[in-house]
Formats: C-alpha cells, structure tokens, sequence
C-alpha cells in the first residue's frame, strides 16, 4: 500500500511539474511573440493546428508552422502596433488557458481596436499541438473542464 502510496504521489508531482512547464513555455511563446511580432515556432509541433474564433473573417483551422506563421503575420500586417496584452496563464494541466486582449491601430487609419478572447494552448511533450479561441474565459474554461 505504501508503495502505491508513494508512486502515486510521484506521478501527481510529475504532473504538477509538468504544468509549470506548460505554462512557462507559453508565457515565453507570448514574449516571442512580443518581441519579433511572429508565431513562436520554437513552442509549436511541426503538426500544430490553430483554430480561430468562429466569428472572426479568418475563422478555420490554421495548420503547421506555415500555416500559423501566415495567420500571424496577417495579424500583424493589418494592425499598428498590433500585441497581445495577456491577463494571465491558467494552468490547466495538459493546457494552459489565456485571457488576454488583442489590440492594435488598423493600418493607415486612427482606429484602434481591442478584442477581448481567451487562448487555449494544447501542450504535448513539451510543444504546443493546438490551439483555440474563445470570446470568453467561461467558454474556454468549459471547453478543457473534464466535463466539458
């Protein structure tokens, strides 16, 4: 019984271990981000698929480092000083969830616009497999709640 015990403590601490790791390696991605103003290919699988929000223009899934870097890119194009202000990382285990706030000037106008959403970062053996958009942190919470 101690035995068992202790290996399942092991694994528990293993796992904790883990999601401090995932969440470390997207509070670096979104420093990349923020720095060079592209997808942080360096936390991503080369097979990663990034699903938009339904109701945005460029809304699918977005596949591979080609496809998420064209998606970013096109972020960033569109907008001045486009950035991702986020609130915080939740650690959810085998994701990480984050609330944050796109904002940018559209080009060539005075327009500024801040779009409130919710990243959800899927993080296998230490890279990012997928990620998806939510308008809201509740809806992003259900989505990788157990019972969700």
């Amino acid at each position: 019984m101690a035995a068992v015990s202790r290996a399942a403590l092991h694994l528990r601490d293993t796992g904790r271990a883990m999601s401090r790791a995932n969440v470390e390696l997207i509070r670096r991605a979104y420093e990349e981000f923020g720095r060079t103003r592209r997808a942080p290919l360096s936390a991503l699988d080369p097979e990663v698929e990034w699903h938009t929000a339904a109701d945005l223009p460029d809304s699918g899934v977005h596949r591979g480092h080609v496809g998420v870097a064209a998606l970013i890119q096109e972020w960033v194009k569109s907008f001045e000083d486009f950035r991702a202000d986020v609130d915080e990382f939740i650690d959810q285990g085998e994701y990480v969830v984050v609330p944050l706030v796109l904002r940018g000037r559209i080009r060539g106008s005075d327009e500024e616009v801040a779009l409130p959403e919710t990243h959800v970062w899927k993080v296998h053996e230490g890279k990012v497999v997928e990620v998806r958009e939510y308008r809201t942190l509740e809806q992003a919470l259900d989505a990788v709640s157990p019972t969700g």
